[in-house]
C-alpha cells in the first residue's frame, strides 16, 4: 500500500473539533506517529463480472452534474423504460421531461441555496424529484411519510424548508399548512408556471443531498453530500458491477437513505431500469413476486430483511439475480450461506461498507471464502478516491490488522452538517482544500492486503434494519415526558434498543403504556426500543454513572417471567390464538403475548416475518395493511380469526368493503384523488392507473388494454371476494369491461356506479363545446396556454401523426420547451384515449346480469339514460349536483358524496 504521513499532530489538532469534544491525547508537540494510507491499487471488478461488456465510466463521471449524464442516456436510450412501480412506467425520454419540467417549477419557486424538502411514498416519482433538484441546483431534503409529524416538522423547521413536494393535495397533513410551505404537486408541476425559467449551470461540488440521521444531541442531524459524493458511489458501483441498459434493479432499501440513493442514481445514470418496490406496502410474499415477474437482475438489502425475504422464498424466485449487494449491517456467515443456497453460482455476492457521510469498501465474495478463513465475513477493500487512517483511542495509528477507529479524508465525503438552513463545514484537511476529514466512528481492522473487517461501533450508536439511530435520540424524548424524572437507553450486546423510564410525581397507573404512546408519536420506528422499562431508581456507579451493566442483568432477567393465563375462546378465535402465540413467541423470543408488537421487541420487520408465518398456517394470504407495529396480541388474534382483515377497517360490524375507481381520460389527477380519500371511510379505495402514451403509441391503448391492466392492478391488492367499481368518464366504459369480465371469471360484482358517463348518440353541439370550454377556464382548471397545446395535440390525432410527433419531441431536448414537451404528450395522452374511448362506444356490448348505478349531472339534449338502460338486468338513475367537468369538486361535491356513500353502502346491506 502506499503512505502519506499526516503533517505533525495536525489529526491531534483536529479531532478535537470535529468529534464533538472527543479529545485524542499525546503530546503535539513530538513528530505524529500516525500516517495517511492509501487504498490498495486494485480493480473495481476484482472478482467480479470481468468477462461481462460494458461502457466503464471512469473516475471523471463523478465531475460532471447527473442532469448532463441523464440527458445522455435518456438520448441513447429514448424509448427504453427508465423506472417502474405497481402501477405505470416510464420511457427515459419521458423521465428527461419530466424531471426539467419540475427542475424548472423548482427553481421558480425555491430561492437559490435553499433546501427543498420532498415528502412522498416509495413510488417512480421520488427520483424524478431528486434529479429535478439536482438540475435546479436546491439542495433536497427527502422526508420519510412514515416518520411522526412531529419529527417532520421538526426536520423542515430546522433545515429551513419553504417549498415542500409531494403527490396529490396537501390538505391531509395539516403541519404542513400551519407551517406556510409552498406546496408542489408533482403529477401536476407542469401546470404551475407556464414561464418557468431556464435552469443555471449547476456545480457538482454544491450542497445537493441533506439526508436527516439520529444525532447524539438527541435531535436528527442532516448529512450533507454534494454532486460529486453521489456520483462517485455510482461510477465506483457501475463499474465494479459492469451495469448496463439491460440491467434492472430493484433496491429493498428506502429511497431517504444513501443506500436507496446510490440504488436509484446508479440504475437511472447507465440507462438500466429502476423498479420502485415498497416492502412495508408489499410484504414478503409481494416483494418475491416483484423479483421472480420483473426479473430483477441487480438488488441491495440489508441483512435482517435478507434473512426474512430468503426465508419466506421458493425454488426459483431468485433465479434472474446476477448481483446480490449486501450492506447496511453487519454480515454473518449464515447470511452468506442463505445467498449462495437460492441464487444461481453465477450470482455474484457484494459485500459494502459505507455510510450517509462517505463512501468505504466494496469487493464480491471469494466462493472459497469460508468462515475458517476470518471470524465475519470482510467488507473489502477501501476504494479509491481517498486516503484512510486507523487509530487507538488516542489518536495514535494502530498495527497493520489489529482494531481501532477508521478514519476518512477525501474530497468525496460529506461537505458537513445542515443546520438552520446553510452547511457547518466538516473538518478540512489543513494541505488540500478540497478534502475533509471524517472520523467514522467505526472499528475496524485492515489488514496488509488492504482488506478491511467490520467489528462495531465505538460509541453508542447502532444500526436498525439498515438505518443508523442514536440511543441518546430516544433518551431525550422520553426525559422531556412531564411524568418522567430519568430516563436512559441502552444497547444490548444483540443490538437491540432498550429504554429504561423512571416515574415522576404526575405519573398514572398507565405510565409505560403513556411513555410509548409518545415515543410512537414523536419519533421514526427504528427509534422505537425493543423493550420498554419502568424502574423507580436508575443504578449508577459510585462516580455517578449509569450502571449499563447492571440495566442489561434487569433487561435479561425481564424476559423471563412466566407467561399469563391465556383468556379462553372458541372456533375460530380459539384457533388464532394459538397461531399467534405460536408465531408472536418464536419471533420475538417471548413468552408474552398479551402486549403489544413494538412493547415486545417487535419492528416493522418483524412483523413482515410474522404475517408471512400466519399466513403459512391459516392458509391463505392476510392484509398487510391490517397490521401495525402498535398492534396488541388481542388486535392480531381478532384479524387471523376474521381472515385478515382490522377492525378499523369494519363499520357497524361489517367488513369495508372494497372500491375499485376508474379514473376519467386525464388519470387520476388530485380532484379524484381528494374525492377517493373521502370516501376512505366508507370504502377501501383502489385507485387505477391506466397504460400511458408510449404504449397507446404501441397499439396497447385501447379500453380493451385499459380494462386488462385494472384487472392486473385489481388481482394484485385484492385478489378474491366480492368487489365494486366506480367510473367517471372514460372511467365508466373501463368499469362496464373490468366488471363484464370479472363476472366471467365468476367473481361478484356487488356495485358499479357510473358517474356521468355518456354512450348515447351524440350530436354535434358546438355552443356545449364553447360552453365547457368557457367553464374550464373560468374556473382555472387550463390556460389559454394549455388550450393551444391542446388544439395541436387534436390536430395531430386527426391527422394520425401522433408517432411521427413524439419521435419529433423526442428527438432534440431543449431545457426551455421541457414543459411545452410535457403538456403536448398530456394533452395528446387523453385525446387518444377518448378516441378509443369512441370506438369502444360504437361496438357490440354485451348485456350485464347485475343492477347498474347511473349517476347523472343535469344534461341538456342528452338521452335520459346516457345509453345504459339496455346494458343492464336493471339500471338506477340517481341525479347528482353539478356538471360533468365539477361533479367531485366542491361545492358540488359536498352534495354528491353523501350520495354516492348511501348507494355503495346499500350493496354491503
Amino acid at each position: 500500500m502506499q503512505l502519506q504521513r499526516f503533517p505533525d499532530g495536525s489529526l491531534a489538532k483536529r479531532a478535537k473539533t470535529f468529534a464533538g469534544g472527543r479529545a485524542l491525547s499525546g503530546d503535539s508537540s513530538e513528530p505524529a506517529q500516525a500516517l495517511w494510507m492509501k487504498p490498495p491499487e486494485l480493480p473495481l471488478d476484482l472478482g467480479g463480472s470481468v468477462d461481462r461488456p460494458f461502457n466503464r465510466m471512469g473516475v471523471e463521471f463523478a465531475g460532471v452534474p447527473a442532469i448532463t449524464h441523464l440527458d445522455a442516456v435518456a438520448k441513447r436510450f429514448p424509448n427504453n423504460v427508465a423506472i417502474s412501480d405497481d402501477t405505470r412506467q416510464i420511457t427515459y425520454s419521458d423521465f428527461l421531461i419530466r424531471v426539467l419540467t419540475l427542475a424548472q417549477a423548482i427553481a421558480a419557486v425555491a430561492p437559490e441555496g435553499r433546501a427543498v424538502g420532498l415528502l412522498l411514498r416509495h413510488s417512480i416519482w421520488h427520483p424524478i424529484a431528486m434529479l429535478a433538484c439536482m438540475a435546479a441546483g436546491r439542495p433536497l431534503v427527502p422526508l420519510n411519510p412514515r416518520d411522526p409529524d412531529q419529527r417532520l416538522a421538526h426536520i423542515v423547521a430546522n433545515a429551513q424548508i419553504s417549498v415542500l413536494i409531494g403527490q396529490g393535495d396537501s390538505s391531509s397533513t395539516k403541519w404542513i399548512d400551519e407551517d406556510g410551505l409552498r406546496w408542489i404537486d408533482i403529477t401536476h408541476a407542469n401546470e404551475l408556471f407556464d414561464d418557468a425559467p431556464s435552469l443555471e449551470p449547476v456545480s457538482v461540488d454544491a450542497p445537493a443531498l441533506v439526508l436527516y440521521t439520529s444525532g447524539s444531541t438527541g435531535q436528527p442531524k442532516g448529512v450533507v453530500n454534494s454532486q460529486r459524493s453521489l456520483l462517485q458511489r455510482v461510477q465506483q458501483y457501475a463499474d465494479a458491477c459492469h451495469i448496463d441498459a439491460t440491467d434492472v434493479f430493484m433496491p429493498l432499501s428506502g429511497p431517504t437513505t444513501i443506500a436507496g440513493t446510490r440504488e436509484m442514481l446508479t440504475a437511472l445514470l447507465t440507462g438500466a431500469r429502476l423498479h420502485m418496490a415498497d416492502v412495508e406496502a408489499l410484504g414478503l410474499r409481494g416483494v418475491l413476486r416483484q423479483i421472480r415477474s420483473q426479473q430483477i437482475t441487480i438488488t441491495y438489502i440489508v441483512p435482517a430483511l435478507l434473512r426474512a425475504v430468503i426465508t419466506a422464498s421458493e425454488t426459483g424466485d431468485f433465479e434472474s439475480l446476477r448481483v446480490v449487494r449486501i450492506g447496511g449491517e453487519k454480515v454473518l456467515w449464515t447470511d452468506v450461506a442463505l445467498v449462495r443456497k437460492v441464487v444461481k453460482p453465477s450470482c455474484f455476492i457484494q459485500i459494502s461498507y459505507s455510510s450517509t457521510e462517505t463512501t468505504g469498501t466494496q469487493w464480491f465474495l471469494p466462493d472459497d471464502c469460508k468462515e475458517s478463513d476470518f471470524s465475519i465475513p470482510p467488507v473489502g477493500y477501501l476504494l479509491p478516491g481517498m486516503s484512510f487512517a486507523v487509530v487507538d483511542d488516542n489518536g495514535v495509528p494502530v498495527p497493520t490488522g489489529e482494531a481501532g477507529e477508521l478514519i476518512i479524508k477525501s474530497m468525496h465525503v460529506l461537505l458537513g452538517y445542515w443546520e438552520n438552513g446553510q452547511v457547518l463545514p466538516a473538518l478540512p484537511d489543513p494541505d488540500d482544500s478540497h478534502c475533509r476529514i471524517f472520523p467514522t466512528g467505526d472499528l475496524v481492522t485492515v489488514d496488509a492486503r488492504g482488506l478491511m473487517q467490520m467489528l462495531g461501533r465505538k460509541g453508542r450508536q447502532l444500526k436498525i434494519n439498515g438505518r443508523r439511530v442514536e440511543p441518546a435520540e430516544l433518551e431525550v424524548v422520553v426525559r422531556r415526558i412531564p411524568y418522567v424524572s430519568d430516563a436512559v437507553a441502552i444497547v444490548t450486546d444483540s443490538s437491540e434498543l432498550v429504554i429504561f423510564a423512571s416515574p415522576g410525581v404526575e405519573a398514572k397507573a398507565t405510565f409505560t403504556a403513556d411513555v410509548r404512546d409518545v415515543i410512537r408519536q414523536t419519533l421514526p420506528t427504528a427509534l422505537h426500543p425493543t423493550r420498554l422499562h419502568e424502574i423507580a431508581e436508575l443504578p449508577r456507579l459510585a462516580g455517578g454513572k449509569i450502571d449499563v451493566a447492571k440495566l442489561k442483568v434487569l433487561d435479561t432477567e425481564s424476559r423471563r417471567g412466566p407467561a399469563p393465563p391465556q383468556p379462553p375462546g372458541a372456533g375460530e378465535v380459539k384457533q388464532a390464538e394459538k397461531i399467534v402465540a405460536q408465531v408472536w413467541t418464536r419471533i420475538l423470543g417471548t413468552t408474552d403475548v398479551a402486549s403489544r408488537w413494538d412493547e415486545a421487541g417487535g419492528d416493522s420487520l418483524k412483523l413482515l416475518r410474522c404475517v408471512m408465518e400466519l399466513e403459512e398456517l391459516v392458509g391463505q394470504e392476510l392484509n398487510m395493511e391490517a397490521f401495525t407495529v402498535d398492534m396488541s396480541a388481542a388486535d392480531m388474534i381478532q384479524i387471523v380469526a376474521a381472515g385478515g382483515r382490522s377492525q378499523r377497517q369494519q363499520a357497524a360490524g361489517e367488513l369495508l368493503p372494497h372500491l375499485v375507481m376508474l379514473p376519467g381520460s386525464i388519470g387520476y389527477g388530485p380532484s379524484l384523488a381528494a374525492f377517493g380519500a373521502q370516501l376512505s371511510k366508507t370504502a377501501h379505495v383502489i385507485p387505477i392507473r391506466y397504460p400511458d402514451l408510449t404504449s397507446a403509441l404501441t397499439g396497447c391503448g385501447s379500453v380493451d388494454h385499459m380494462a386488462t391492466s385494472a384487472l392486473e392492478q385489481i388481482n394484485a391488492v385484492h385478489p378474491r371476494g366480492d368487489i365494486r367499481l366506480i367510473g367517471y368518464s372514460l372511467g365508466g366504459g373501463v368499469a362496464f369491461e373490468v366488471a363484464a369480465r370479472l363476472i366471467a371469471e365468476g367473481r361478484s360484482v356487488k356495485f358499479l356506479g357510473i358517474l356521468d358517463t355518456n354512450i348515447g348518440p351524440r350530436r354535434s353541439d358546438y355552443r356545449e363545446t364553447l360552453s365547457r370550454t368557457l367553464q374550464r377556464v373560468r374556473s382555472h382548471r387550463v390556460t389559454m396556454y394549455r388550450m393551444l397545446c391542446r388544439a395541436i395535440a387534436k390536430c395531430v390525432a386527426r391527422l394520425h401523426w401522433e408517432v411521427k410527433f413524439c419521435r419529433i419531441l423526442d428527438a432534440r431536448i431543449w431545457t426551455r420547451l421541457a414543459g411545452t414537451r410535457f403538456m403536448l404528450k398530456l394533452e395528446l395522452e387523453e385525446i387518444l384515449r377518448m378516441q378509443e374511448f369512441g370506438r369502444w362506444v360504437a361496438s357490440a356490448k354485451p348485456r350485464l346480469p347485475i343492477t347498474g348505478t347511473l349517476f347523472l349531472c343535469n344534461r341538456r339534449g342528452s338521452p335520459a339514460h346516457l345509453g345504459w338502460d339496455s346494458l343492464f338486468a336493471k339500471l338506477e338513475v340517481i341525479p347528482i349536483a353539478g356538471g360533468h367537468l365539477d361533479l367531485v369538486i366542491d361545492p358540488h361535491l359536498t352534495v354528491n358524496r353523501p350520495v354516492i356513500e348511501r348507494a355503495i353502502k346499500s350493496s354491503c346491506s
